[in-house]
């Protein structure tokens, strides 16, 4: 059961016996407080909070950590953030791999109110093998770095599986701290889960025809997605967005997008270097939001049909 939140201190004015009346009936108050009947759960970014809003519906409070249009890779807390932490009775990220700016502060709460999604053991991982032989294949023109730390892409929510896979362990979580609301927090995991499963067929259906054709994305963060679909990433602007391409790198790109259809931009970064590649090698320019900063995107299943879309569009 949820705790009730913590009161904050205040003085009486008057004399001391008037301020020991005041604590003493602020203390009956507290203690005849009826626990909270609705959770707060805060994520770091806002595609966990589509699939959290997903769960929770009207019996609690979702809000997310970043603005919609912020890298996760870097963003600089504020002590106004700090304070929204403490409050949260669930606090939901992807990981230290992905959000390396909360690692100190989640480190510093109880486990049992932060949520850590890399350590789901249900997770779907890309195909590293197949990635290399061709489909979702994603070349490293940086010295050996690579953006998905290790062999991990942890942009996770791409692959509407592990969608799924979140939202039924965020209800399991969900009913521990509000069990009266168990039911209803199971009930709407499920009804994502079929939403996602007809969403996912209808994806396959639009890509599948596409799936021989080449393209670049910006940054290294969309593997869950490619290799889902079995699509043919050829290359990337950048092993990280917080990094320019450099001359060497640029020169390199040239020739891998050799017959390639489209380059993928992102709406959170500087594409100027992207842009004029583009247009020197005519390719068709696309958008890909893997953050749904756009504020038309207010569900996670919307999130995933605007990417499958873009993708289809450009890839024709």
């Amino acid at each position: 059961m949820l705790p009730p939140k913590p009161l904050l201190s205040f003085w009486f004015a008057g004399s001391a016996g008037g301020r020991g009346v005041g604590y003493a009936l602020l203390l009956l108050w507290a203690l005849a407080a009826p626990a909270r009947a609705e959770v707060e759960v805060l994520t770091s970014i806002k595609p966990l909070a589509l699939i959290a809003e997903a769960v929770v519906g009207d019996q609690g409070r979702v809000s997310h950590l970043l603005p919609p249009n912020a890298s996760p890779h870097d963003y600089p807390l504020k002590v106004s953030d700090m304070q929204r932490l403490e409050q949260a009775d669930l606090v939901l990220w992807v990981g230290e791999e992905l959000e390396t700016f909360l690692r100190r502060p989640l480190g510093n709460l109880p486990e049992d109110r932060r949520m850590t999604l890399l350590d789901l053991p249900a997770l779907h991982w890309p195909d590293r093998e197949e990635a290399h032989e061709g489909h979702g294949h994603e070349t490293d023109h940086s010295g050996g770095h690579h953006h998905d730390h290790g062999g991990r892409d942890p942009h996770l929510w791409l692959n509407p599986e592990n969608g799924r896979t979140i939202a039924t362990a965020l209800a399991e979580r969900l009913a521990v701290l509000a069990p009266a609301q168990a039911e209803g927090f199971r009930a709407r995991a499920a009804a994502l889960a079929e939403v996602l499963e007809a969403l996912d067929q209808r994806l396959e259906s639009r890509l599948h025809p596409l799936s021989e054709r080449p393209f670049a994305v910006y940054h290294e963060g969309y593997s869950h997605f490619v290799s889902h679909y079995h699509l043919n990433q050829v290359a990337s602007v950048t092993v990280s967005p917080e990094r320019r391409p450099g001359a060497r790198h640029l020169y390199e790109l040239r020739q891998q997008l050799q017959g390639a259809v489209c380059l993928f931009t992102e709406p959170y970064y500087d594409m100027s270097s992207a842009r004029s590649l583009a247009d020197e090698l005519d390719l068709k320019l696309g958008e890909l939001d893997l953050l749904g900063a756009t504020e038309s995107t207010d569900t996670y299943p919307e999130l995933l049909e605007a990417l499958g879309e873009a993708v289809a569009t450009c890839l024709q």
